[in-house]
């Protein structure tokens, strides 16, 4: 490539000859170079031109935008302008498979900046020259960062609004659950002599408390500040938490369920799906003011490569859940806005929400590489249907974990230090590890755990720890521990799912995490993992 090209990049661009300026007047049919880089330069945008991913010219704005002086950057590949070659990539891929297509591309990436710092944007790029591809093409770049923080505080409102109807069904859930477990323990009062009806009632409080620890989970990852952690999930199973949430909240809506029972797997965060299905359902109840009937659907499909959807998507397997209500439908103008951030149909001054909820839904189906279809007629309700492409993960067939023996369980003998503050936690924990052959010895609290750790570092095998406790918490006894003895081995055991904070216990020398509350056989599994772990 010569510098020749740089140089008239611009001109070829504009498909003009370099012929002498004329008077800049904006009502002649063509515009020379010269008046057309002024304009360019004027543009409140980023604007530059590149040939094989090397740029040639670029207006000031894109250089202030990246941080770099007016023309530094000519004759160098942009790969410079990302923090590694796996975005470098995508972006690449993404902007000329479109190119190849359609002769225009979009997408959005984060770039980076000469002083090292990144920053959201949109890329825009056509060709220079659609029949003749080697003359390069022009990118225009937009700072959307504004754009990204306004769409997290939109989310973050939605989920306010959506906490007081959660906290309502979840208090409903807890309430029914603790009648549950309290009834199955009176009967087992009465019943204990009869074996096979004391073991029946434990496995019906088995699943309660399993059922209790679901709602805390959802609890936990409303208020996870919109971090995603993708893992491949069972629509069904999402599903259903979402109608038991919503159920308790409208007792004079019928819902109808169908589920396809060899549903796909798809790769998502299981919070934010929760969080879409309940505020379709939510708007769904809204739309019947009294008595009405929800359909709610999963069904597997096909998207072929000739699909005619009025929009890109990739050809595959794909996954449908389907909101379906009775109540009072749209009209074409109202469906064209549905998705828009504060556009409501409520009337000014209703309480029920502020227009959020379906501009959150269709964001985080995006954002998972799906989309949502609506159909809907005034008068005749309005069905939403959410697509998402299926994961290549197999579903695991779910093992039964009560028909497993004890003699079965894995045991032990090591000296295990358990730290806990919680009395409750502390008897259920020092009985698991007796039962189980190990030799208990309890901390209440960081600073105690310590204390004990210096007395009995060469004999003890295993500190399990919980990260809140008074006095010393558990990430100053979990340093305090390390730096007695380096190689000791930590298992993290806490009410709160896996965030950053516990992802970096995990990468700085701990050896495990088991979140509360868990089973005699999940501990058992969990401790002679860690234990017989060699480095």
């Amino acid at each position: 490539m010569t510098n020749e090209w740089y140089e008239n990049s611009l001109e070829e661009f504009f498909n003009m000859s370099s012929e002498p300026a004329k008077s800049f007047d904006l009502n002649e049919s063509a515009l020379n170079v010269r008046e057309m880089t002024t304009i360019l330069e004027s543009a409140p945008a980023g604007i530059g031109i590149l040939k094989n991913r090397v740029l040639g010219w670029a207006n000031d704005i894109f250089y202030s935008m990246l941080g770099y002086a007016p023309n530094s950057l000519k004759g160098k590949n942009v790969r410079i302008l990302y923090s590694d070659q796996e975005e470098y990539d995508r972006v690449g891929l993404g902007l000329y498979s479109n190119l190849d297509k359609h002769g225009v591309s979009l997408v959005e990436t984060m770039l980076l900046r000469k002083d090292g710092t990144l920053f959201d944007c949109r890329i825009r790029a056509s060709r220079l020259n659609r029949e003749n591809p080697s003359t390069g093409i022009i990118v225009i770049i937009t700072d959307i960062s504004e754009l990204k923080q306004l769409q997290l505080q939109l989310q973050q409102t939605h989920k306010m609004e959506a906490i007081g109807l959660l906290a309502g069904g979840i208090s409903h859930d807890f309430n029914n659950i603790l009648m549950g477990i309290q009834g199955h323990l009176s009967l087992m009062q009465i019943d204990v002599s009869d074996t096979e009806k004391i073991r029946a009632h434990t496995k019906h409080i088995g699943r309660l408390v399993k059922t209790a620890a679901e709602l805390t989970t959802l609890l936990l990852g409303f208020a996870r500040g919109g971090k995603y952690q993708i893992s491949a999930l069972n629509i069904n199973d999402l599903v259903g938490m979402a109608l038991d949430i919503f159920k308790p909240t409208r007792k004079d809506i019928i819902v109808h369920e169908t589920y396809e029972k060899m549903i796909h797997l798809v790769d998502a965060d299981q919070s934010q799906l929760k969080q879409v299905f309940l505020n379709l359902l939510i708007n769904a109840s809204q739309a019947m003011s009294e008595q009405g009937d929800i359909f709610v659907k999963t069904q597997n499909f096909f998207i072929e490569e000739d699909n005619g959807y009025p929009f890109e998507i990739q050809p595959g397997r794909y996954v449908k859940v389907t909101v379906k209500d009775t109540g009072i439908g749209m009209d074409m103008e109202t469906r064209k806005k549905i998705f828009d951030p504060f556009f409501s149909t409520k009337e000014v001054g209703d309480k029920k929400g502020r227009g959020l909820g379906l501009s959150t839904a269709f964001g985080v189906i995006k954002n998972h590489g799906g989309f949502i279809l609506v159909d809907s007629e005034k008068g005749k309700g309005a069905s939403f249907h959410v697509c998402l492409p299926a994961s290549n993960t197999v579903q695991a067939k779910e093992k039964d974990e009560d028909r497993q023996c004890f003699d079965d369980i894995q045991k032990g003998s090591e000296t295990v230090l358990l730290v806990d503050d919680e009395d409750e936690v502390v008897n259920a924990g020092k009985k698991f590890l007796e039962k189980l052959g190990y030799k208990p010895i309890i901390a209440k609290n960081g600073l105690e755990a310590v204390e004990i750790f210096k007395l009995y570092k060469d004999e003890i095998s295993l500190v399990v720890l919980d990260l809140i406790m008074p006095k010393m918490s558990g990430k100053q006894a979990f340093s305090e521990i390390k730096s007695i003895r380096k190689d000791t081995k930590i298992l993290i055991s806490t009410g709160y799912s896996i965030d950053d904070k516990i992802k970096g216990f995990l990468t700085q020398g701990c050896d495990g995490f088991i979140q509360k509350p868990f089973s005699l056989n999940e501990f058992a599994r969990v401790l002679r993992k860690i234990i017989d772990k060699t480095v």
